[in-house]
């Protein structure tokens, strides 16, 4: 009896172990699976091992199993092992957890993790200064200097005003864009799971291209040159110009639109004119996400033109990947 006690104490003490190693683990993952509106918690669940109670005999002083803890899964029934006189293992007792080994499957990603895995083998998706886009010109041109850039800080102080009435708007898209485009037409991981993978890989390949052209150019902040911009927010602590939410906003709003297809832009008569005018809900809120940004002071109106156009070259450059375009035409059927 003893020396079962003394075996399973130990097998305690390895279980408490492997128990805390386990949320050491998890409490590291943990960032990078939390929940988001497109994402998800990890469709994992883990149980603990319950320890198992041990009472002395008062008479002979020696530890006695009085209660062998029956929360699942603990070794419940107790059962011997295949080898040696112990307990037998989990995996002994529950033969379906090892046989056969479990799925792991495209589905068990969270959207963020499935784009790091995608874009770290499509790199080519992401353009580079000194690259050219489609049309033969630079992705990103020089950001404007002398008048024009004069012009821009002008505009700039004259948005202030309008600050008050999108505040609340702003700094919620300060880090919840996805949001904002899962909310024209409801979806996310469980109704559209490759919609929400592909929202995840249009992130990432915005801001790693996105962060090369901005190390590239160096453009201050506007707040930089004009202390009295005041922006309400703390700027991003990188450079201004291409400007990443309007690169973010623009690609997904390309990526909505080719999954939504004809159905993603209406006709409708303009208002006091009797003349038709073309309204696509994504490229709108694009447009008006990055125009906050314009109204926080975070950004010349150059910054936002100059991520625009380089998420269009970023989605030209999916459209013609094979990886990307199947993935695509999945999504497509989703809707």
């Amino acid at each position: 009896m003893n020396s079962i006690v003394n075996t399973q104490n130990a097998s305690n003490a390895s279980n408490a172990s492997n128990a805390s190693n386990a949320s050491n683990a998890s409490n590291a993952s943990n960032a990078s699976n939390a929940p988001t509106a497109t994402g998800a918690q990890p469709s994992f669940r883990a149980i603990g091992i319950s320890p198992t109670y041990i009472s002395v005999d008062t008479d002979s002083g020696a530890g006695v199993m009085a209660w062998p803890a029956n929360e699942w899964p603990p070794v419940n029934p107790v059962v011997d092992a295949a080898v040696g006189n112990q307990y037998a293992p989990l995996h002994e007792i529950y033969e379906n957890f090892t046989n056969p080994l479990p799925a792991h499957t495209i589905n068990h990603w969270s959207p963020p993790n499935y784009a790091t895995a995608f874009m770290g083998t499509h790199g080519h998706l992401v353009p580079s200064p000194g690259e050219n886009a489609a049309d033969g010109h630079p992705v990103v041109p020089d950001a404007p200097t002398g008048a024009a850039f004069d012009d821009e800080l002008k505009e700039l102080v004259a948005l202030l005003e309008y600050r008050n009435g999108i505040m609340g708007e702003a700094t919620t898209q300060a880090s919840t864009i996805d949001e904002y485009f899962a909310g024209i037409l409801n979806f996310n991981r469980y109704t559209h799971p490759v919609t929400t993978r592909l929202v995840a890989v249009c992130l990432n390949a915005a801001t790693s291209s996105v962060m090369q052209f901005k190390f590239h150019f160096q453009r201050p902040r506007p707040n930089q040159v004009c202390p009295a911009l005041l922006p309400p927010i703390d700027p991003p602590q990188h450079a201004a110009y291409p400007s990443g939410h309007a690169t973010q906003s623009k690609l997904l709003a390309c990526l909505m639109s080719a999954i939504v297809g004809p159905r993603s832009t209406t006709a409708h008569t303009a208002f006091g004119t009797g003349g038709s005018q073309s309204r696509n809900p994504y490229h709108d809120m694009a447009e008006r996400i990055a125009r906050n940004r314009e109204v926080l002071g975070l950004h010349y109106r150059s910054d936002s033109m100059a991520g625009q156009r380089l998420a269009e070259e970023i989605f030209t450059r999916m459209q013609a990947d094979a990886d990307f375009a199947a993935e695509l035409t999945l999504a497509q059927a989703e809707w």
